[in-house]
């Protein structure tokens, strides 16, 4: 992030904590049938998670040429493979002769080929076909139609980011992802997020709608109560101060230490030790940036009422030292003991959603980005 964005956001946040205000948007209502309604979720899945880029995996997952990693995303299995040219390609981890899978979920490192366990057909890692026995028997299959089937793919801020979707003809196969990701996206790659690694990943089940994560961390409304006991000391009381790029957004989370730098010249201001920052990149990938370190996650829908979380910890480098090594956990804990809290409550309204209580949930003026949220979200599945 440039300077003097820094010092322009904390000089509106400096105004707001002076008055005790808070930027604020037009209350709105979220009608409840859009967490419940079974056809809605299947349009969101055609219509948003099958159009837009997803952050499915740190980079450093495939460091070398060979390298896997496969990752099932709203029903359509893809494979990422390091190629020996260093560049990344997607494929849906499908074989093209009877459709086995070639990788089961998770990592595999430095592979010569792909070779599907099922007739032993065997792809490069370009996804061309090498080979296959008795490949005289396949006339109506030439080897030049059976390559691995493409999805788009791109590689940036530290993550592999792809829509889970086969390419068209005639498409590429290589994600604009800068075009994507915009100004916020500049943001993270200016304190260096290409290059981060993961130092801690978490994938797990969430019995809840895939919007119910992003609604509770696109406000500040509730930190003085759900985090009471975790992280509510830290921050101002409901103070918002937000940002929008297309359908993207950036939370600026101001610390109390942040009213130390009034006596501080504006030249020293720096965001990173007095703020936390959310960004929000459409539609699903959440990245928090906490000044030397990130927090990700990205959350995909399984069905109404259930999705699926993948989570990383990103840091310029891995510790060499137990002194490190304990500062990273350390962050990790609070970072998960209060997000823990975050998606423990969004079960809970989940579980309450089909009783009939209500038709509609309210959002207040300053739960205005989780508002535009949905807002997108309904212009996604409209257009």
């Amino acid at each position: 992030m440039q300077h003097e964005e820094q010092i322009a956001l904390i000089r509106r946040a400096l105004t707001l904590i002076e008055t005790g205000g808070s930027e604020r948007g037009e209350p709105t209502l979220s009608p409840v049938a859009r967490y419940l309604d079974p056809e809605r979720h299947e349009q969101e899945v055609e219509r948003i998670f099958r159009r837009h880029p997803l952050a499915l995996c740190p980079s450093a997952s495939l460091a070398n040429a060979g390298d896997s990693f496969a990752i099932d995303v709203t029903g359509m299995p893809l494979l990422f493979v390091r190629g020996q040219d260093g560049e990344l390609n997607g494929f849906v981890n499908a074989c093209r002769h009877r459709g086995a899978r070639l990788k089961q979920p998770g990592a595999s490192p430095g592979q010569r080929a792909l070779i599907c366990p099922y007739h032993s057909w065997t792809y490069g890692l370009d996804g061309a076909l090498r080979g296959r026995p008795s490949a005289e028997d396949f006339p109506h299959a030439p080897a030049s139609q059976c390559s691995l089937a493409r999805v788009p793919v791109a590689e940036a801020l530290g993550f592999v980011w792809a829509v889970p979707r086969v390419v068209a003809d005639g498409e590429s196969a290589k994600l604009d992802i800068d075009t994507w990701l915009g100004r916020f996206g500049a943001d993270l790659r200016s304190w260096g997020y290409d290059g981060w690694v993961p130092f801690h990943q978490r994938a797990f089940d969430n019995a809840a709608n895939w919007k119910i994560p992003f609604e509770a961390n696109l406000e500040t409304y509730h930190f003085q109560y759900a985090h009471r006991d975790s992280i509510a000391a830290l921050f101002h009381d409901n103070l918002l101060v937000a940002d929008h790029e297309r359908q993207h957004q950036r939370l600026f989370l101001p610390k109390r230490s942040i009213e130390g730098l009034r006596d501080v010249p504006e030249h020293e201001w720096r965001v990173g030790p007095h703020s936390n920052i959310i960004y929000y990149f459409f539609p699903a990938t959440f990245s928090l940036h906490e000044g030397d370190h990130a927090n990700a996650f990205t959350v995909l829908p399984e069905s109404p009422g259930r999705s699926r979380v993948i989570a990383s910890t990103l840091i310029p480098e891995l510790p060499k030292t137990e002194k490190s090594e304990n500062y990273w956990r350390r962050n990790i804990d609070s970072f998960w003991g209060a997000l823990d809290e975050d998606f423990a409550l969004g079960v809970s309204v989940q579980s309450t959603l089909a009783s009939g209580a209500q038709k509609s949930l309210y959002f207040g003026a300053t739960e205005c980005c989780s508002a535009r949220f949905h807002a997108d979200v309904e212009a996604a599945l409209a257009a």
